[in-house]
Formats: C-alpha cells, sequence, structure tokens
C-alpha cells in the first residue's frame, strides 16, 4: 500500500528512545522528513544520525517541551531545517516510582500533567495553523490502558493519558474541515528498554505482562510502529477521532 508520506514533515516528540524512536524510524522509512525532539541530546541526536546513515532524512532537536520558549525555539529551528511539520506523533510518557495520590504534592502533580497533557496540547496549539494552511495534518497520540483501567500508585499518569483522548477527539472535531485528522493509539505493554529495565530481575513479572497480551507475547516497538504510521499516512484520511487499540490483545483481559 502507497501510504503517500515522501517528503511529508514529521514531528516525534519523544523519540530518543522506545516506541517513539521506533516511530520516527519507520516514518523515515516511507521517506518522511523527520524530527525527533526529546530533553537528552545526546539520544535523539544518535537516533537521527541512525537515520540518516540508512539513507533517511531525519534532524535529532533536544528541548523540553514543557518549556514555552524551549518549544518555540525547537519549532523554528524544524522549520527552517526541514519544513512546516504536517504530522505530529506525541509519544511522550513520564516515568513514575508508584505513589498513592493523597502523597504527592501540588507542584509534582502539575508537573507531571504538563508534561504528559499539558505538554502535548501545547504542541498541537502551535502546529495546527500550518496545517491549516497546508490542508492537510496528522495528529497521532500515544495512549495507555491505565488511562481505562486505572493503575495503583500512577493516578495522575492514568489522568494525563485519559486527558490525550479528549484532546484528539476535540481537534478531530474542529479540523477535519482542514483534512487534519488526530487519533489516539492506546498501548499495554511494549518491549522498550524502560519495560526491560523494570523486570531485569524479575522474570515472572515479565512473565506476567506477556501472559496478560492474548499473543502470549510482548510487542516489539517496530510492530506498535507500524499501525501508527498508518494512521499519519494519507492512506488514512477518514480514520480521525479513533482510539486505535494496539496492545497484543491486552486490552481483553488485563490480569496484572
Amino acid at each position: 500500500m502507497e501510504l503517500g508520506l515522501q517528503d511529508e514533515v514529521a514531528l516525534v516528540a519523544g523519540a530518543g528512545r522506545g516506541l517513539g524512536r521506533a516511530v520516527a524510524e519507520a516514518l523515515a522509512a516511507e521517506g518522511a522528513r523527520v524530527a525527533l525532539v526529546a530533553r537528552t541530546a545526546d539520544e535523539v541526536e544518535a537516533a537521527a544520525r541512525g537515520i540518516v546513515e540508512r539513507g533517511g532524512e531525519a534532524i535529532g532537536v533536544a528541548a523540553d517541551l514543557t518549556d514555552a520558549a524551549a518549544t518555540e525555539a525547537a519549532l523554528a529551528e524544524v522549520t527552517t531545517r526541514l519544513g512546516a511539520p504536517a504530522i505530529l506523533v506525541w509519544s511522550v510518557a513520564s516515568w513514575f516510582a508508584p505513589r498513592r495520590l493523597h502523597t504527592v504534592d501540588a507542584a509534582d502533580l502539575r508537573a507531571f500533567l504538563d508534561v504528559d497533557l499539558v505538554a502535548a496540547a501545547e504542541l498541537c496549539r502551535r502546529l495546527l495553523p500550518g496545517m491549516i494552511q497546508q490542508q492537510y495534518g496528522r495528529v497521532v497520540c500515544l495512549g495507555s490502558l491505565a488511562a481505562r483501567t486505572g493503575v495503583r500508585g500512577g493516578t495522575a499518569y492514568a489522568a494525563a493519558k485519559a486527558g490525550l483522548a479528549g484532546l484528539v477527539r476535540g481537534i478531530a472535531a474542529d479540523y477535519g474541515r482542514y483534512g487534519v485528522t488526530a487519533n489516539l493509539v492506546t498501548l499495554g505493554f511494549v518491549d522498550t528498554e524502560r519495560l526491560a529495565r523494570r523486570t531485569a530481575t524479575d522474570a515472572a513479572a515479565r512473565q506476567r505482562l506477556a501472559d496478560a497480551c492474548a499473543t502470549r507475547r510482548i510487542p516489539t516497538p517496530a510492530e506498535c510502529a507500524a499501525p501508527i504510521v498508518f494512521l499519519c499516512s494519507r492512506a488514512a484520511g477518514v480514520v480521525t477521532g479513533a482510539d486505535l487499540d494496539v496492545t497484543a490483545g491486552a486490552h481483553l483481559n488485563i490480569t496484572v
């Protein structure tokens, strides 16, 4: 299938590692010009170099997207070097040590929501005028099953991920007339570096995660990236306001 991504400018937020990096690589493989944005300069620049070495076009931009000035500077750099992004993939998820909500102070709570939700809305706000001008845009936010089921010690995380659903549906309703689509991808367990660290000393815990998937295995970042890239494409022009489960079936029967 021809996805129509050749020379489209895509910005992937949270692209230094894991699924965000896999999405950036997959977009570049389809011919998109990709800006990889993350806080850690070493990671995002290394990821971009890897794409370029394989014949793709990519740049790495280090930025804290919760900071308005840093976001403005990053978008200016991306636009100057690649062009105005018509595709946004939000692949940011804060790591959290499990804590009950009543033990989290107000400043930490606000900071957490700023990273996982407010920054996503702010980036959309800044990019939508360019998408309107191009009469084409794709917004894909990566969510979590935690938004539906809750997660022990992660109330703020679950709340932020639930907020992304409302964000994409609002964008879908308001901007579809301009050729802009917005969708949520709900994820379960993905075999990223973060999950590997979490289960490095607990093989039984890793097996429980695999058993929670209908496939009885944890999907790789590349496997999860494929449907995300489809939603970024012209081929997905009539898919908007959707919530796509990319969970290897974990959404059918959560056991952990």
